[in-house]
């Protein structure tokens, strides 16, 4: 029996450097930049799209897991901070790295367990999140392109 594997696939259309839509399933999602950096500040940023994507898997993980080991949870408050040096974004220095240099993610949680359980469920968050892996390891990517006719 073979493993089936989930494919995600989005399609973004440019409207301009700063501002774009992507179509995910039946959603649109609207992403644009801040003034300084050619936008019109009308939403997310992809970096924010980041963090937000980070914060709601973590979010879904620690229901999913805390369901599973019957831990009670019935609230999440995550913040997920990222920080970026622009220096290589902006081509003034190729040796920093062009995304975020490092994440910090805070979870609370609303839950009447006790230390023990809340580690266990915190370990299990870390190591099984899929958009955490995606952050901390290296994901081959392959980048086609071509002129329209």
């Amino acid at each position: 029996m073979t493993k089936q594997l989930y494919t995600g696939q989005v399609r973004t259309l440019g409207e301009s450097m700063a501002r774009s839509t992507t179509e995910a399933n039946v959603f649109k999602i609207f992403m644009d930049e801040p003034v300084e950096l050619g936008g019109q500040n009308g939403a997310p940023s992809p970096l924010d799209f980041i963090l937000a994507a980070h914060a709601g898997c973590l979010n879904y993980m620690t229901f999913y897991i805390a369901k599973e080991l019957g831990i009670p949870v019935s609230g999440t408050e995550i913040t997920v901070r990222g920080s970026l040096d622009p220096a290589k974004f902006a081509g003034t220095d190729r040796s920093v790295r062009a995304g975020y240099q490092s994440l910090e993610a805070h979870i609370v949680i609303k839950s009447t367990a006790n230390a023990d359980l809340i580690a266990k469920l915190k370990s299990e968050v870390e190591a099984r999140c899929p958009v955490s892996d995606n952050l901390a390891n290296a994901t081959p990517v392959n980048i086609t392109m071509k002129v329209s006719e």
